[in-house]
């Protein structure tokens, strides 16, 4: 086989990857889509007939990718599926070839004016019979060989594969099955890859037309192939241009900034021609420049991005553009990290945006730079799993047998494959198989070319940006500039803190990391301390940052700043870190042998803890250029071309520690293989501490913020946080740590959202956030409590009238006690139905005597109620299911508690509210304790005993006390429910 043609319905997906895949494999790649064609898209008719364009050169890929694009647009292209008229279609260029494709296809369903074009255009277009043992086939062959004869239109033999080989085609009716998705048509039809005896001998089977036709028809296919004029890739980078003369006004930018900043010296100076060199070299001053564009359009908007993410925060020059807030001077941070000219590659700058304005940023991107930008498509695959509960589903398998499978057959995976072999088969072939497409969550390509031609776009029904034909990897291949628009919790939290206290937002130039007080706060409590708010991390910062660890390090290793330790805590705690973190928080520190090593190492208490001390190691002690010291450091990272830069690292290792430090070469030899075993062990999950350093920084504002303006802070905390339960109620409790109290909602005190008052230490909860309320229906009953009302009735007069609140969501109100100013919520539940719905309902549709005479009875009603409350554990169970936490308080031992949750994967783990206080608390029980007297949510139990026993740790085959930590364990206790009716 010299070449093979793809042709998918309707698209073009990742079709570079075809084409690479080709290369490789010495294939001529065949561009081609199997269109739908619609006869118009001005009314809403689905004739959606098949029709094959292929290719002829790459101004045919370009031409064929851009009809592939507008087929998806939301015009009246788009319908059921995409779609190009008839027009479009017979006014393709000769750089497109077109067949006539399956049953399905134009000719077989509309023939008059695609017949007069094929006629027309009969140099590149096929009739295409195919070799189906189907008697709808065996007719359109003959039809087809009748045109062919009467217009000399040459035919073409198409397969129409689906499946490589028979086991795959069988996979794909089990898929089908599985998802119930039935061609009813397909019925006869060999979709299976065919070779060439195979396909000649399927068109002896089907005996539709003389061998003479058919043979012909084949050997067209190599006319076809023979047609196409081979194009290769373009892998040159792509960065879009913002500015004509883009290096003068980058250095413009730069030196205008240096000199703001006070920091026009030597040093700097020094700096900048270092970074502008290799920005240069990597051609990346357009790249620079559309991301200081895009920033300062954001601070001009009142919309500020984080301090820096990622390696970017290494370069001076993206400082003074103002892209980060880093100064990598200041800090010691490292550009090469970035770029460097010997590893020219495309920049890569990843920003975090506060998420409530993420929308915005894109739109700016999208719509006023006059670049190409579209969103990337994402394709989801089936795991062990799912096809696993895929196959079962069309083999008719047990539910419950199913079930008990995937939960267990990670541990047993060899006994479910003797069991069941069938299953097995079809799974593995399922294995893999993209199922759907989806959008990244992040990612969008910008481009000064026309993407609609160079890469194909798609779109989304639930979508309006145009969504690229392939996917993420692909697109970093061949170069294009991909920005990851990214939404970060805490950058909100931080802006708008600042905005409700009224002080100038803080960033890394006007907070002060070494403000102890600050950092002690964190170590003490570490609630919503970014990236930090593990019980673990926890633990890990309060160790480090306990008086005997930091007189530890300080007489072991000197001085070290608060931030860089509390860096180097976020890089151990991620999965390189795991043998090594519990020790560097107790300040022990390491011996890696030599004291140079050691020495250079000191600032993370000589442990390897950062990719950049790879490049430093690489460069001081094995005579590496700082460029070429991280293209080895990537290539341990992905395991390549170490067997290569092993022995070099080795012998540039020896020969500087005999030189150097007059160790002997033995001796060199034995540090250096214990040294390269830990970067190799490492190096693949290792943090930056260009990375690590910025988002310590995030942490620290928060903690900042947290301290000095508690209300503002954890205002906008729960407001961000308002529909995650867990981190609400951690979020309260840290509150009440501080003397602030977290309100239940209550008519004139709570609007839309959480908010404060600043005289009473108190925060309100919104009513936008509670189930079944939105934002208008919050804010207007908050405008009605300004009115002076001497009943409830009057009130709900007002609500009826003035607002659009419905039955469900005064209901859902009155049961959390938000009137209760009127009135206990029983009373009012019951006057509520009678107001809303009982024989003298009031509705605002009443004429004038009818509302008087109804609201004189329903004033009679409200004086004659008992002031009942609704059942208390009712009461809990509907806070629960709509606040999505438990408010109501019991004058009761502590030791009651209502159970919120129950996690019984391993020892049961109970969630559980304090009646007497509002805590909430998580226990476990041990299994047979539980198995003894089983508990369920909602139960309501007394604690009769418990302990406190240290968590666990999973470390080299066994569970471990992890030391400092503790969690309850209740031993004994009895259920209370029949109390709390």
């Amino acid at each position: 086989m010299k070449a093979i043609g793809f042709s998918e319905h309707g698209n073009v997906y990742q079709w570079i990857k075809k084409k690479q895949l080709c290369d490789e494999a010495e294939l001529k790649y065949i561009h081609g889509q199997e269109f739908y064609i619609t006869a118009t898209i001005k009314e809403k008719v689905r004739d959606n007939w098949h029709c094959i364009l292929i290719a002829r050169n790459f101004e045919g890929v370009k031409e064929l990718n851009k009809l592939s694009s507008i087929a998806y647009q939301k015009d009246g292209h788009f319908y059921y599926g995409p779609r190009i008229t008839i027009d479009e279609l017979v006014t393709t260029t000769d750089n497109i070839i077109v067949t006539t494709a399956c049953l399905g296809g134009i000719l077989n369903r509309a023939p008059d004016r695609f017949l007069d074009f094929l006629i027309a255009n009969k140099e590149r277009c096929f009739l295409e019979i195919q070799h189906h043992s189907d008697n709808a086939q065996v007719k359109y062959n003959k039809y087809l060989f009748e045109l062919h004869k009467q217009y000399n239109i040459p035919l073409i033999a198409g397969t129409d594969t689906h499946s490589l080989n028979k086991d795959l085609a069988e996979a794909r009716k089990i898929l089908q099955v599985s998802k119930n998705i039935n061609y009813a048509d397909e019925e006869g039809w060999d979709l299976t890859f065919k070779t060439y005896d195979e396909l000649v001998e399927a068109y002896e089977i089907q005996n539709a037309l003389p061998k003479v036709v058919y043979m012909e028809a084949i050997d067209n296919t190599n006319l076809l192939a023979d047609m196409i004029e081979e194009f290769e890739l373009d892998y040159t980078y792509k960065y879009p241009k913002v500015y004509d003369n883009a290096e003068q006004i980058f250095m413009e930018k730069v030196n205008k900034s240096l000199i703001e900043k006070g920091l026009d010296n030597n040093n700097y100076r020094s700096r900048i021609a270092h970074e502008v060199e290799g920005i240069k070299k990597n051609n990346a001053i357009d790249y620079l420049l559309l991301q200081e564009k895009i920033t300062s359009w954001c601070r001009e908007n009142d919309i500020y991005p984080g301090p820096s993410r990622g390696s970017v925060s290494g370069s001076l020059c993206a400082y003074l553009l103002g892209i980060t807030e880093v100064d990598p001077i200041k800090y010691d941070l490292n550009f090469e990290r970035f770029m460097n000219p010997e590893r020219i590659s495309l920049s890569d700058i990843d920003i975090d945006y506060p998420p409530n304005k993420r929308d915005m940023v894109k739109d700016y991107i999208f719509n006023e730079l006059g670049l190409h930008c579209c969103d990337i498509v994402a394709y989801n695959t089936l795991a062990q799993k799912g096809a696993i509960r895929d196959t079962a589903r069309a083999l008719n398998i047990p539910l419950k047998k199913v079930n008990e499978m995937c939960k267990d057959v990670e541990a047993n995976e060899d006994k479910y494959r003797e069991q069941h072999p069938e299953l097995f088969k079809y799974v593995d072939l399922l294995y893999g198989v993209i199922t759907s497409v989806s959008i990244h969550p992040s990612g969008s390509v910008v481009s000064d070319r026309n993407l609609e031609e160079e890469l194909g776009l798609s779109t989304s029904g639930t979508h309006n940006s145009p969504v690229s034909q392939v996917d993420m990897n692909v697109i970093d291949s061949v170069n294009y500039v991909k920005l990851d628009i990214l939404g970060l919790d805490n950058i909100q939290l931080i802006n708008e803190t600042c905005e409700l206290a009224g002080i100038e937002r803080v960033n890394p130039d006007n907070l002060d990391f070494n403000d102890f007080s600050i950092w002690k706060d964190i170590a003490e409590n570490n609630t919503s301390i970014f990236q930090m708010e593990s019980d673990y991390a926890g633990h890990i910062i309060r160790q480090l940052f306990s008086p005997e660890t930091l007189r530890k390090i300080k007489k072991e290793i000197g001085y070290l700043d608060y931030l860089s330790l509390f860096a180097m805590a976020n890089g151990a705690l991620r999965p390189a870190g795991e043998s090594y973190r519990d020790k560097m928080a107790q300040g022990i520190v390491n011996d890696n042998g030599h004291p140079a090593l050691n020495e250079m190492l000191a600032p993370t208490l000589n442990y390897l803890v950062y990719q950049e001390q790879i490049l430093e190691f690489l460069n001081k002690f094995c005579g590496y250029s700082m460029g070429m010291a991280d293209i080895v450091r990537r290539g341990f990272a992905k395991k390549e071309g170490t067997e290569k830069f092993i022995p070099e690292i080795k012998a540039g290792f020896i020969k500087t520690m005999t030189e150097k430090y007059d160790t002997k070469a033995e001796e060199a030899e034995k540090i250096v293989e214990s040294f390269l075993r830990v970067i190799e062990d490492a190096s693949d999950y290792l943090f930056s501490v260009n990375h690590s350093k910025p988002y310590s920084m995030i942490a620290f504002a928060c903690g900042y913020l947290r301290k000095h303006y508690p209300l503002e802070y954890l205002t906008v905390l729960l407001n961000i946080n308002e529909n995650n339960r867990e981190k609400t109620m951690k979020i309260i409790d840290y509150a009440k740590s501080r003397g602030i109290e977290v309100k239940p909602v209550e008519f004139g005190k709570s609007k839309a959202n959480y908010f404060f008052d600043k005289n009473e230490n108190i925060i309100y909860r919104g009513c936008a956030s509670l189930k079944y309320l939105n934002a208008d229906v919050s804010n207007r009953l908050f405008e009605l409590s300004v009115n002076k009302y001497e009943s409830f009735i009057d009130l709900l007069i007002d609500i009826e009238e003035d607002t659009t609140a419905d039955t469900r969501q005064i209901t859902t109100l009155i049961k959390l006690n938000y009137f209760k100013m009127f009135g206990n919520n029983g009373k009012l539940l019951k006057l509520y139905e009678e107001f809303a719905k009982g024989k003298d309902r009031y509705s605002k549709k009443h004429t004038g005597m009818t509302k008087i005479k109804r609201v004189r009875i329903l004033k009679y009603i409200e004086s004659t109620l008992p002031n009942d409350r609704i059942p208390l554990k009712e009461q809990m169970k509907f806070e629960n299911e709509v606040l999505g936490y438990i408010q109501v308080i019991f004058d009761v031992e502590k030791r009651y508690v209502y159970i919120i949750d129950i996690n019984k994967k391993f020892a049961p783990r109970l969630e559980c509210y304090c009646l007497a206080n509002g805590k909430t608390e998580s226990f476990k029980i041990y299994k047979k304790t539980f198995e003894n007297n089983p508990l369920k949510k909602g139960d309501i139990i007394y604690i009769k005993h418990w302990e406190a026993k240290p968590k666990k740790k999973y470390e080299n085959g066994k569970f471990i006390d992890v030391e400092g930590t503790k969690e309850w364990w209740i031993t004994a206790y009895e259920k209370k429910n029949s109390e709390f009716y």
